[in-house]
């Protein structure tokens, strides 16, 4: 990895900004905002935010997408023997709410565009079968009109996983209010980022009211955890700024490895364990971090359209397969949280990248990713999605972030087409 280039990433918390930064710096060291890390007005005012960008009649938001998950599935009255119809190629966390809730998840087929397949919904639906988790993945809309259609012929409930989509819409009408309840993440990678964070929004008022009553039930978050997260911007933007100089990733392994910052996926959940500390109500600090960003949103999902685009024109080497290039894909609202791309053993691409001073991303490299989660735990069968795990063992994924500039998809490109 070259120290006279900056390193590129894909993840890494992407959206980081200076202004982020500063107000997390603000609440660690001044005295006079320590009263307001955990609770303040802050929390309301990123819900009434949501609330008009999404035009809804409520919005909730809770410590993590998961949770918001998990309290998704209870307001919809999941119990133990019920099952819970979501995508093969998707994340462990997103199978924990569903088992945390005691259901059953059943596992259905995704497209050759990472989105669900609807004649294979068709095919796993049974007599226990209650709500559908509709993923929009990388922030292509799914094929929502076949998907409401065969669940509304079935009687299930809808939840549209709106984790990787937040912006993207579908004939005029932005995904997350197609279903009964929608749901956001604002995690470190997402498309608007706290750190930590997630939401949901619904139009009905008895989902809404069922809602209320399990948010104001949780315990506020533990302060040393918000903490944790505050930290994490400063270390990871001055980690990155220095990564490529090496002292920048022994900065982040270390802080990471003695607990001075937060744990994206934790070990536990690794094995499809609830965590202690989690779920919780959002702190007022993140919330305030989430406001700003919530500011710039359609700014970000612009640009990120406009470096896909230029990944669309300009590379140029067979190997890679551009599976969103094409006028199918071109005709939705794609915002791409990420670009995918496919190739035969996507690890030497990956380790030739690095080499170059690039980290390209892996998001999905496994049917329930990551690799190493205990996959017995997700209830998963193999073989029962064929085309998920083909696809996970071909996808990387390349950057599309506000802070990736065209010189630095021009960088990317060259790499790629070179390799």
């Amino acid at each position: 990895m070259s120290i006279f280039k900056k390193t590129i990433f894909t993840g890494f918390s992407p959206n980081l900004t200076t202004r982020d930064v500063a107000t997390a710096l603000a609440y660690l060291f001044f005295p006079l905002k320590w009263s307001g890390i955990n609770s303040g007005k802050k929390v309301e005012l990123v819900e009434k935010a949501l609330k008009k960008y999404f035009n809804v009649k409520h919005a909730y938001v809770f410590d993590s997408g998961r949770s918001a998950l998990l309290f998704a599935l209870k307001t919809l009255g999941i119990s133990n023997g019920d099952e819970v119809l979501v995508q093969g190629y998707t994340c462990m966390v997103v199978v924990n709410s569903i088992t945390q809730s005691g259901a059953k998840p059943v596992f259905v087929d995704c497209e050759d565009d990472l989105n669900m397949k609807a004649g294979d919904l068709e095919k796993k639906i049974s007599a226990k079968s209650k709500v559908l988790i509709i993923q929009h993945t990388f922030g292509l809309p799914a094929d929502i009109e076949k998907l409401l259609a065969i669940a509304k012929k079935n009687n299930l409930f809808v939840i549209e996983d709106c984790a990787h989509s937040f912006g993207a819409s579908l004939a005029g009408k932005l995904l997350g209010t197609f279903g009964d309840i929608g749901m956001l993440s604002f995690g470190t990678d997402k498309i608007v980022s706290s750190v930590r964070g997630g939401a949901l929004i619904t139009n009905n008022q008895n989902l809404s009211e069922k809602i209320k009553i399990f948010q104001d039930q949780l315990p506020a978050p533990k302060l040393l955890r918000t903490i944790q997260h505050l930290i994490h911007l400063p270390v990871f933007y001055f980690g990155k700024e220095i990564y490529h100089l090496q002292i920048g990733k022994i900065l982040l392994f270390v802080s990471q490895k003695i607990g001075i910052i937060n744990k994206i996926i934790y070990d536990q959940e690794k094995r499809g364990e609830p965590v202690n500390f989690y779920p919780s109500k959002l702190a007022n600090s993140l919330a305030d971090i989430l406001l700003s960003q919530l500011k710039d949103v359609d700014v970000i999902n612009k640009h990120r359209k406009e470096i896909a685009d230029y990944y669309d024109k300009n590379i140029k080497n067979n190997r890679f397969n551009l599976i969103w290039n094409n006028e199918k894909i071109k005709s939705k609202n794609c915002i791409y949280l990420r670009y995918p791309v496919l190739i035969e053993q996507p690890e030497q691409i990956l380790a030739f990248a690095k080499k170059k001073g690039i980290i390209l991303g892996n998001w999905y490299n496994s049917v329930v990713a990551p690799l190493g989660i205990d996959l017995e735990k997700t209830k998963y069968v193999p073989g029962s999605c064929p085309n998920a795990e083909r696809l996970a063992k071909k996808t990387f994924n390349l950057p599309t972030d506000r802070n990736i500039s065209l010189k630095d998809a021009e960088r990317i490109v060259e790499i790629l087409n070179n390799f």
